[in-house]
């Protein structure tokens, strides 16, 4: 082993000179390039006459974690495209997959790798969100897709104008609603919780984490309790069906915008969950006629002791989810609903202790109509009838005897 002592020591001085000469050939090769992209004023126009900064700042490429890599092994065909001949024809697009293989493979079937047919060029490229020069780990948080930064990077795009009218994106200020939402103002939830990220997908894609029947497992991740409730919700079961039309999170609670349950403006606040939330459902003709709901339900409510009460401003009188649930609502022949009839008199009881038997088994949504299909809907109905027609004999019978008493004494003071 000693002999060998002087052959080891020459193979490492060997391998010692070999990285010497790479990086002094790199830290050349990179020198070369900055001896022009320091200049703050290089620049050239594109195709649409836009002006593009071609200035790259030494100090900050170097910590990057892409400082110790040479500008040829990311723009590899830079002795090809007139670099020496000052003739610039060919302006390539770095290859980022060429490392980053499975991020590529993830990203090639996203929304942001789509082809623009009116520009020819893709949606969303990797310097895009990841930056071009500057590069950081994403737990740095100079990174552009720290959680610190990434709301401000999804926003330089989805917070256009004209750039959401371009790509038909709907709402162009998803950020500034995330901003002031629930989920904005913890700082724990960033667009790629929901969204994902080099996988993301349009909400049409049936294997995108924001496709209607994947909806309640992404909201699950961060809400498992919430999440084995819903699903097993009769809501939950037509969403998982593909049901275009059966609710799920969003559906209730909002998309970007989501408020505490507090909130006067969140759309779960108990002001207007019996108002608009529910409603919005099971109030609109299409849905009743397709799921067989009867819509006078909602009316039937606002009629009842507890409607009128509740629109009227009291916020503890029961309303939807009092009595049906929340997330767990169940259809009323389910021996688990909240609603069933062997469960009425717990229901009934959690807002009127000591309620019987008896207190639970009268009908809850019973419309007033003399032409009613139950008895007890038409027996009200009658009832309500003869009450219209009563105060409206007595209050007119006033009326009249008022103003005949009136025009009686203005004659007698006349004579």
């Amino acid at each position: 082993m000693k002999g060998n002592a002087p052959v080891l020591r020459g193979i490492f001085f060997v391998l010692i000179l070999l990285l010497g000469f790479v990086s002094d050939s790199r830290a050349g090769n990179n020198s070369l390039c900055f001896g022009c992209h320091q200049d703050a004023d290089l620049s050239r126009v594109d195709a649409a006459g836009k002006k593009i900064s071609l200035y790259v700042s030494e100090a900050r490429f170097k910590s990057s974690v892409h400082g110790d890599l040479s500008c040829s092994d990311c723009h590899t065909r830079i002795k090809d495209d007139g670099h020496s001949s000052g003739e610039l024809k060919v302006r390539e697009r770095v290859n980022c997959g060429v490392c980053h293989e499975e991020q590529n493979r993830e990203y090639l079937k996203s929304l942001h790798a789509k082809t623009d047919p009116k520009t020819a060029t893709r949606a969303a490229a990797c310097s895009d969100c990841h930056g071009k020069h500057t590069v950081y780990r994403a737990s740095d948080p100079r990174s552009m897709v720290h959680p610190s930064q990434i709301g401000k990077t999804c926003d330089r795009c989805h917070s256009d104008k004209d750039f959401a009218r371009l790509h038909a994106l709907g709402p162009s200020s998803p950020g500034e609603l995330f901003m002031g939402s629930v989920h904005g103002k913890t700082g724990e939830v960033t667009c790629k919780n929901c969204h994902g990220t080099h996988d993301l997908k349009s909400l049409i894609d049936p294997s995108s984490s924001i496709f209607r029947s994947n909806l309640p497992h992404t909201c699950g991740e961060c809400h498992p309790e919430v999440m084995q409730q819903f699903v097993e919700s009769i809501h939950g079961v037509l969403a998982a069906r593909g049901r275009g039309d059966a609710p799920t999170c969003t559906t209730c609670h909002g998309i970007h915008g989501i408020k505490a349950k507090l909130d006067p403006d969140s759309s779960v606040n108990e002001r207007r969950i019996a108002l608009t939330t529910c409603p919005q459902c099971h109030a609109a003709e299409r849905i009743s006629r397709e799921y067989g709901i009867t819509r006078g339900l909602v009316k039937s409510y606002y009629d009842s002791f507890h409607g009128l009460s509740y629109r009227g401003g009291d916020t503890f009188s029961a309303n939807c989810a009092s009595c049906h649930g929340v997330h767990d609502i169940l259809p009323s022949s389910d021996p688990r609903s909240k609603i069933h009839k062997d469960n009425l008199q717990k229901t009934c009881g959690s807002c009127h202790p000591g309620a019987s038997a008896n207190f639970a088994k009268g009908k809850i949504h019973t419309m007033a109509s003399i032409a009613g299909e139950d008895i007890s809907e038409k027996a009200v109905g009658w009832v309500r009838l003869i009450y219209i027609i009563l105060i409206a004999t007595v209050i007119g019978g006033m009326v009249i005897f008022n103003a005949a008493d009136w025009v009686r004494k203005t004659v007698d003071r006349k004579h």
